[in-house]
């Protein structure tokens, strides 16, 4: 990429991000520095920043990084929805229950937020983000790495089992968690503040039974009651989110 070293911050930064989408994890901080033509400590302290508000991730075993969960969410703001059948099934679930609906994917241990309800907002996306128990959103993917248990893929557990621990939530309590999703199938929680809400979570999984996304309803008022009796029709758009997606990503799609 010709010219970044003269240009704006914002300029440096998606040149940064540019050059770690093409140059995969093992693109160290130094290498990064040289291909741009910018002095080393401009280039930790950019990447320091990017990585602080998660639009890069530093690689668990080799020097170099990834692309964050906040890239993830640009790009499915900004992507071609024409064969996504995401947008229409969540409008049409607002539409259908009068309520708040929100859809999430997670990625590498964290919470991608792809379609926030105008009419009703998420009460604090960083604290989606980065208090995984104190939403559903968050516990549900709590639940999906259990402490001390074998998993797929461990270095999202670790990304999960820091944020717990980061925010305050001991093993025992992660268990709980663990136990209620798994008994009831989805997660559920009550968030306080000057107007409390009431929220449930419904898992997408992919064909290995990964979990995905996660269909969100959410209420005024703390009756978890009046969220959860709109279950069947989560349960029913998590399952046809899941189909459609996978048909429409699968080779023959």
């Amino acid at each position: 990429m010709s010219g970044p070293a003269g240009g704006s911050g914002i300029a440096l930064a998606l040149a940064v991000l540019e050059e770690v989408a093409r140059g995969g994890p093992t693109l160290s901080a130094n290498r990064i520095a040289q291909l741009l033509g910018i002095p080393r400590t401009s280039a930790y302290r950019l990447i320091n920043s990017l990585t602080s508000d998660e639009y890069l991730l530093r690689h668990p075993t080799l020097d170099g990084f990834v692309l964050g969960v906040r890239v993830v969410e640009l790009a499915h703001l900004i992507a071609p929805r024409t064969a996504d059948p995401t947008p229409e099934i969540i409008a049409g679930l607002r539409v259908r229950t009068g309520e708040a609906v929100h859809f999430v994917r997670y990625s590498g241990g964290r919470v991608a937020i792809v379609d926030e309800d105008p009419d009703l907002p998420l009460l604090s996306i960083d604290r989606t983000r980065r208090q995984l128990g104190a939403t559903a959103i968050g516990r549900l993917l709590i639940a999906e790495f259990p402490p001390l248990e074998p998993t797929a893929d461990p270095r999202a557990a670790q990304v999960v089992a820091d944020s717990a621990r980061a925010s305050g939530i001991s093993i025992d309590e992660r268990r709980r968690i663990a136990s209620e999703v798994a008994r009831l199938g989805y997660a559920r929680c009550t968030e306080p503040g000057a107007v409390a809400r009431a929220c449930v979570a419904v898992p997408v999984r992919s064909p290995e039974r990964e979990l995905v996304a996660a269909v969100v309803l959410s209420t005024v008022g703390a009756e978890p009651e009046r969220a959860e009796r709109h279950l069947p029709a989560l349960i029913e758009a998590g399952a046809e989110l899941a189909h459609q997606s996978y048909a429409v990503n699968s080779p023959a799609g």
